[in-house]
């Protein structure tokens, strides 16, 4: 294997594919990146086995070939050469050979035999999606997935068909809930079923959304979800198991309906959950008419309280919650008011973007 190719081209495929690597594996083979070289492409390949990326670049080949190498010492010594073209090549012992002008590195390798088989990235039947719109599910619900190991089912986002071209995405973690609903392809692909995609999976999807244009290609097959853009695959292993019929929890009658600044709220929540419990986080919303009053209280601190002035006529009403499930939420709803709705000091309360009646956010009520 010998080929050159540009360094700065060569460093951005690598960070692409570096953050897929886990920093601590108990499989040395999966700390390594996959290189080959073929038909004047370098490809670059790295997996944990639940999520696999592949990101292609043209290089100069004389001697086609493939080999792994440490993702961090690959990544550090490109970082590190000067922006001109480098050559790369394979000795007899194996080792590979950097060389970039006077600059010279010897590393060791493991064989590429050794590495774990990848989903074929090619072949698959992709639907054209929005970018955007993708963006934005994402952006709104992952926040809520659950890092609880043994709900392992709740451990990513419920990606489902909910009518006509309209997709929904769910998240939660058994305290809260939140979900959205957009127009997301373009031409709708054919869904037997909801799919859940993990959190990990999810977020190196939004790095593959945030380099893209305004439409990516995605692609579903044999419990795996896949996604291209450019040179560059993703695939994601989904989560095995049935996700819970989270349309239980959504309240069905909210008598009560409060409209609220979105940055006063966040503000208030903020300062006002300083001296709230560590652990719980817990705060208390007063609704008066057109007023809140929000207030915490810990033994070991000291209390705080902040009113803010709002629309509100219905009856008084003291509701605790949660201060980081809100102040997790709010930021993403991109509107200068919320409103908030809620039956009664028990009933889960429910929050919408005044105007963006898509988005849900459903949290349970706690006891302060």
């Amino acid at each position: 294997m010998k080929f050159t190719v540009d360094r700065d081209s060569l460093l951005e495929a690598i960070q692409k594919v570096q953050s897929v690597v886990e920093k601590k594996n108990t499989v040395q083979i999966l700390a390594n990146i996959l290189c080959q070289v073929k038909d004047q492409h370098l490809s670059l390949c790295a997996t944990d086995l639940e999520v696999g990326i592949k990101v292609s670049l043209p290089v100069g080949v004389e001697e086609e070939g493939r080999i792994t190498l440490s993702a961090k010492h690959f990544a550090d010594i490109v970082k590190e050469l000067p922006s001109r073209p480098l050559q790369v090549s394979r000795k007899s012992n194996d080792w590979i050979e950097i060389t970039s002008g006077k600059s010279r590195f010897n590393i060791v390798s493991l064989s590429a035999d050794e590495y774990p088989t990848l989903p074929s990235f090619e072949e698959k039947d992709y639907s054209t999606a929005r970018v955007d719109s993708l963006v934005e599910m994402i952006d709104r619900t992952s926040f809520a997935v659950s890092t609880d190991a043994t709900r392992y089912h709740l451990n990513g986002v419920f990606f489902e068909q909910i009518e006509n071209n309209v997709m929904r995405m769910v998240a939660t973690d058994g305290h809260r809930l939140s979900f959205v609903d957009k127009e997301v392809f373009q031409e709708m692909p054919e869904f037997k079923r909801g799919m859940i995609i993990p959190k990990k999976g999810l977020g190196e999807l939004k790095k593959l959304l945030d380099q893209s244009d305004s439409t990516i290609s995605l692609a579903f097959d044999r419990g795996y979800f896949f996604a291209h853009s450019g040179e560059t695959y993703l695939f994601i292993r989904l989560i095995e198991g049935e996700y819970p019929d989270y349309k239980q929890v959504i309240p069905k009658n909210s008598s009560q309906t409060a409209r609220i600044s979105r940055e006063a709220l966040v503000s208030g929540l903020r300062r006002v959950s300083l001296l709230a419990h560590e652990k719980s986080r817990g705060v208390k919303l007063g609704f008066e008419e057109n007023l809140l009053v929000i207030s915490s209280s810990n033994p070991d601190m000291g209390e705080a309280r902040e009113e803010l002035d709002i629309e509100y006529t219905g009856e008084a009403i003291d509701i605790g919650f949660n201060a980081k499930y809100l102040l997790d939420c709010l930021p993403s709803m991109n509107a200068d008011f919320v409103e908030f709705k809620f039956k009664d000091r028990l009933s889960p309360g429910i929050l919408q973007a005044e105007g963006h009646l898509n988005h849900t956010y459903v949290i349970m009520p706690m006891r302060i």
